[in-house]
């Protein structure tokens, strides 16, 4: 393969069979991920074995190593893993990792929607994920080490969103006063209007009417947790298009690139605001808190990685939005939209966030 290119099935099959020792008869790309630094691919094998091939060019050792504790100890609801044939949890591949899991047939609960007892299910699973006796992984270069999941940070996306703005804006004015001038004697309001809608763009207006609500989250991510979190595994992004509802009715939880040791409230403040855009109910927040069972949260943590997480993919959004074309750009449109609805992750924590604010005088 080309190097800086994505892997093909036809690559995918001689690596699982050279690195795993698998004869894969069907090899599929999964598509419909958003995370253009991985691929996935649903194998069989030779006797009918479907399993799950991931590379990913992510530093998502943590995940790799914390599913196989898991296995190992039988927890369920965790994907099954298959080691390499000299006993390595993944292979290396064309400057990525490649990992090979049981495959699941079973349907996102984003999609399908859980009942009541579901629930208090994936309560109850992410409880014990979070009892699970895993030691604090070393650190290492680019590693996940807490609530912040991106390479960029957010601060650095906000600077250059903001540059983009004032140079679009700036040429703007540039182009009207130009028009202005050209067209004096004939319409030069036209000329002046004309000019300021070829500049124009969707994304940067977005940008601009959401700026002060943008402050307001950086200002949430200056809240001080009451007190030191307690390190626990955390699968690091356990919304509902990572659980998967088994054909028997139960849920398994799948991609763990975003694994990390850290507060509880990495993993629990997805559950109380949903990034997915369909916060959960009283209702069904009640039946997951009874599966998970009694636990002291800190407010002022929840909120403040609500914050960093609306940041971070609010920022990573407008730049892929800004910079992408086609069905590609309408679909990062979307999700900043998204986010910024009634119902996204951004104006879910806002009411929470101003109260938390005005507790901590900031």
């Amino acid at each position: 393969m080309t190097p800086g290119s994505r892997p093909t099935s036809d690559d995918v099959r001689r690596w699982v069979s050279e690195d795993f020792g698998v004869h894969a008869v069907v090899v599929d790309e999964v598509t419909g991920g958003t995370d253009t630094s991985a691929a996935v691919w649903r194998v069989i094998d030779g006797e009918g074995t479907a399993w799950a091939a991931k590379w990913t060019t992510r530093p998502s050792r943590t995940g790799t190593r914390l599913v196989s504790s898991m296995a190992a100890a039988g927890l369920e609801g965790t994907p099954g893993t298959r080691t390499t044939a000299d006993g390595r949890r993944r292979s290396r591949r064309a400057g990525g990792k490649l990992a090979l899991t049981r495959w699941s047939d079973g349907e996102d609960a984003a999609t399908v929607g859980l009942g009541l007892e579901a629930w208090r299910a994936y309560g109850a699973l992410l409880a014990d994920v979070h009892a699970h006796a895993f030691p604090v992984p070393p650190r290492r270069q680019g590693a996940r080490r807490g609530i912040r999941r991106r390479r960029r940070r957010y601060r650095a996306e906000i600077r250059a969103l903001d540059a983009a703005a004032d140079l679009a804006g700036r040429s703007a004015v540039a182009d009207a006063d130009a028009d202005a001038d050209a067209g004096a004697a004939a319409g030069a309001a036209q000329a002046t209007a004309a000019a300021a809608a070829r500049s124009a763009d969707p994304v940067l207006d977005l940008w601009r009417d959401a700026r002060d609500r943008v402050d307001l989250l950086l200002r949430g991510t200056r809240l001080e947790p009451g007190a030191a979190g307690d390190p626990v595994p955390c699968h690091g992004d356990p919304h509902l298009g990572n659980v998967l509802v088994e054909s028997d009715g139960s849920l398994r939880l799948v991609d763990w690139d975003e694994a990390v040791v850290g507060p509880r409230e990495i993993d629990l403040h997805l559950v109380e605001f949903s990034v997915l855009f369909t916060p959960a109910t009283p209702e069904q927040l009640a039946a997951f808190r009874a599966g998970y069972g009694p636990v002291e949260l800190d407010e002022r943590r929840l909120v403040r990685y609500a914050c960093i997480r609306a940041l971070e993919d609010l920022t990573s959004t407008m730049t892929a939005a800004l910079t992408s074309t086609g069905a590609d750009r309408d679909e990062a449109l979307r999700v900043v939209t998204g986010i910024l609805a009634p119902a996204g992750s951004a104006s879910l924590v806002e009411p929470r966030l101003r109260q938390a604010l005005d507790l901590q005088g900031i």
